[in-house]
């Protein structure tokens, strides 16, 4: 009965130690604590949380999950989320006597297009020989644009086209939101000699 009663004093004396130490301090220190208590008080459980949730199971005695595949509904709307659906395709390319003409298609919210043609294939370089003035015709309806490279008249040509190389259309297209993407592709048949 003794051993119980200066057990209990015991602990009690070590309550009151606290509290006598928080008694004794100054105003400015009792803030002090008070903050650094609130703050443990929540952050204590919570990174014992993360402890728990991201240590790994052990394969002994741990009954297997069932993985249950999302329903199509919500994957095919959460990747529409994820990224914009946007593409572009040129669809055909093609030398038609004196000019080059480049036809493609596009899926999204298109903003603009633009097209160029390149010589010695995709990685080229531009060539100073069709009217920059000829824009690409677009049909927002139709989700189609066709581009028609042909010889500026109204000045002085530095390139000329050379029936024995290689050409290529280049086509980007800029998207509401910022996107952007491209397509490439050869310029079918004979250039104008």
């Amino acid at each position: 009965m003794t051993s119980l009663h200066t057990d209990s004093v015991g602990r009690g004396s070590g309550s009151l130690r606290v509290v006598d130490w928080y008694l004794s301090l100054n105003f400015g220190q009792k803030i002090v604590v008070g903050v650094a208590a609130a703050v443990s008080a929540f952050l204590i459980p919570y990174f014992a949380s993360l402890l728990i949730l991201s240590s790994p199971e052990s394969g002994e005695g741990a009954p297997p999950r069932a993985e249950t595949p999302a329903p199509s509904t919500f994957s095919a709307s959460a990747s529409a989320y994820s990224a914009p659906q946007i593409a572009l395709e040129i669809e055909r390319a093609r030398w038609e006597g004196a000019k080059a003409v480049v036809e493609g298609s596009w899926r999204g919210d298109l903003s603009s297009v633009h097209c160029d043609l390149l010589e010695v294939g995709s990685a080229g370089r531009a060539i100073d020989w069709w009217d920059r003035s000829v824009a690409a015709e677009t049909s927002f309806s139709a989700g189609t644009f066709s581009q028609e490279f042909i010889r500026d008249e109204e000045r002085k040509v530095e390139d000329h086209i050379d029936p024995g190389s290689d050409y290529w259309a280049v086509c980007w297209a800029q998207f509401s939101g910022g996107a952007a993407t491209g397509n490439e592709a050869r310029v079918e048949g004979m250039p104008p000699g």
